[in-house]
């Protein structure tokens, strides 16, 4: 080959390389540089939330109950920090953290859902002076504000406020999370902080800043301030709520010290709950259970230990709120039973049934004794509700079974009327809805086994009494004899009352939309409402509760009241007191609920009635009992 055709194919082959270096070049300067420079933009434009304050939770007094502290705290970016060895050496030694602990928690954390960690809560001083003025060489480290909660009565009220907590990636990702949330965010986890977050979690500013190549901020471009959460106004009375709990523990220490009639047993007791409800606008004035907790434990992150503690099966599971779980109920019920009897005319106050102590209605090889083993002799249903007679009550339970062969199951019917079996609607996460037990309950439960599959009468009877299957919560309960006193007026049970602004502008009257959209009227019969009151009115007077009453000034203030103890297998019986006053005009509606304490008049009446004279200021004139 001459030189001319190497030097002519060279010559070529420099042209091609040169054409083609230009079309890159006019594609990346030309047609692309828009986008590159966007690019490039968008690289050195960092955005950041800035957490918001959360809002305060008052009491009905405008007590404060719960608010925010703003504590100064390390957020890091994992992505950038990890690929900086000194910043993590840094780290280490001013947080006093140890390197290995920080990579780890860094890792781990690097994830999408995540921009930022929150290395450290609540730095002191110096170590925030420290870091504010090293910001320039600590590329992915800031310092920011976390709110915590102080609660200003301690553990009083725990199980209706709640507490808060860092949100978890399964939160995130859950709808109710989707928008305005990140990783790291502090939000309401049970109670009132969980059903209200919307209204107290406030919304976050934003900081948009520029950063050089390796992410360390240069200037603020834009800033945008946060804004605060509403406060938050309840039902709950802080004075009462206080009173009730101590009253309740102090009660339960009380039992505790007393042996089981004829054994050398001691009651249990381990654990009990107290609802006092304004009848007239279901507005929840005190809510206590026993045992409780102390909410500021979660403040930062609860320690392993504590974690263990009060999920630790010998400390009574403090953290449940038993105002809302199910429990048989006893006695109490009674009044579903005596209102069914009488609305199907199986009953009438000229109606009188004999308690001879044992009932042979299923026959001669099924006995079912009254708890009165004498008998209470012949009874009418005012008799029958005073004396609580099982007999009577079994007898009407029977008779609304065999009506129309149980085929409308009559007395599930009048159960879910009074709101058993279902959430009263209270404005708390984790409502138990109860069990009123039917044919389809009872055959789904004992599927599998075709024997006990069938409801029989006996089941029915013994519901009729509020025992078998049947679970109610103490908040239920005080629903149930709200729909009662207000004559079949339903109001549904709430704690929220309004919320205020930052400003102290009223926003939203919870109270007044809770009772005007959720209320509903059942359309009782007011005369056999009024029969079923003056039976409660006579268990005060001279019934089961009588003796616990006896120095109380019932002539001026009138109480209506009903006492029950529910049999459970392989425990201790449970006891309850249900009461409300003044009768005319009922102010309070008090539940009391005693988990293996025995008969409710020997240890839940009492209860009741120190809270009675507490709420009519009873103790400065001289008639504690």
């Amino acid at each position: 080959m001459s030189i001319k055709i190497r030097v002519r194919i060279i010559s070529y082959i420099v042209f091609i390389a040169i054409i083609v270096l230009v079309g890159r070049l006019y594609f990346l300067q030309v047609m692309s540089g828009e986008l590159f420079a966007k690019q490039a933009s968008e690289n050195i434009l960092r955005t950041k939330t800035i957490p918001a304050q959360r809002g305060d939770i008052y009491d009905r007094n405008g007590k404060l109950l719960v608010k925010s502290i703003p504590a100064p705290s390390v957020a890091v970016e994992p992505k950038v920090v990890l690929e900086n060895e000194d910043t993590i050496g840094i780290l280490s030694r001013v947080l006093g953290i140890p390197k290995q602990e920080i990579i780890s928690k860094l890792q781990k954390s690097n994830v999408s859902y995540i921009d930022r960690v929150i290395l450290k809560k609540n730095i002191d001083y110096n170590t925030l002076i420290y870091l504010k003025e090293n910001a320039g060489s600590l590329a992915g480290v800031e310092i920011i504000d976390i709110f915590f909660r102080e609660y200003e009565y301690g553990n009083v009220a725990a199980h209706i406020l709640g507490y808060t907590g860092e949100i978890d990636e399964q939160r995130l990702k859950s709808n109710r999370y989707s928008v305005g949330y990140e990783g790291g965010d502090q939000i309401g986890l049970t109670g009132i902080e969980d059903t209200y977050e919307d209204v107290l979690r406030g919304i976050k500013g934003k900081v948009v800043y520029e950063v050089d190549p390796i992410g360390r901020p240069k200037q603020v471009i834009e800033s945008t301030p946060y804004t605060p959460g509403n406060d938050l106004y309840l039902t709950l009375d802080i004075d009462l709520q206080k009173a009730v709990e101590e009253i309740l523990a102090n009660s339960i220490l009380e039992i505790k010290q007393k042996k089981v009639p004829k054994s050398d047993e001691y009651y249990k007791v381990p654990g009990g709950a107290v609802v006092v409800l304004n009848p007239q606008n279901g507005e929840i004035l005190a809510m206590a259970s026993y045992p409780t907790y102390d909410p500021s434990v979660f403040i930062g992150g609860i320690s392993t230990s504590d974690w263990n503690y009060l999920n630790d099966p010998q400390n009574q599971f403090p953290l449940n709120n038993r105002a809302i779980m199910g429990y048989p109920s006893g006695s109490v019920f009674k009044i579903v039973t005596a209102y069914a009897g009488l609305n199907e005319n199986i009953i009438n106050t000229n109606r009188y049934i004999s308690c001879g102590g044992v009932w042979y209605g299923l026959g001669r090889d099924f006995p079912k004794w009254c708890w009165a083993k004498s008998g209470h002799g012949s009874l009418n249903i005012y008799g029958a509700i005073q004396n609580s007679c099982d007999i009577f009550f079994y007898q009407v339970g029977f008779e609304l079974f065999l009506k129309n062969n149980n085929a409308d199951e009559l007395l599930q019917k009048y159960a879910h009327i009074f709101g058993f079996g279902l959430p009263t609607g209270v404005d708390l996460p984790h409502e138990d809805p109860g069990i009123v037990p039917d044919k389809a309950w009872k055959k789904e439960y004992f599927k599998g086994q075709i024997g006990k599959t069938i409801w029989f009468p006996g089941d029915t009877v013994n519901m009729a009494i509020g025992q078998g299957d049947v679970l109610t919560s103490p908040l239920q309960m005080a629903l149930a004899y709200s729909i009662l006193i207000n004559r079949g007026i339903k109001y549904i049970p709430h704690l929220g009352l309004l919320t205020r602004d930052s400003e102290d502008n009223i926003v939203g009257d919870i109270s007044a939309l809770s009772v005007q959209n959720n209320t509903l009227n059942l359309d009782l019969n007011k005369n056999y409402c009024d029969i079923i009151e003056k039976g409660l009115q006579q268990v005060v007077m001279q019934g089961t509760a009588s003796g616990r009453f006896a120095d109380f000034p019932l002539k001026q203030i009138s109480v209506a009241g009903k006492t029950g103890t529910a049999e459970v297998i392989g425990k201790q019986d449970f006891a309850w007191f249900v009461c409300y006053a003044p009768v005319e005009n009922p102010q309070y509606l008090i539940v009391v609920m005693l988990e293996q304490a025995g008969g409710g008049s020997a240890s839940a009446a009492p209860v009741a009635r120190k809270i009675l004279e507490y709420l009519f200021g009873l103790q400065q004139q001289g008639f504690q009992h």
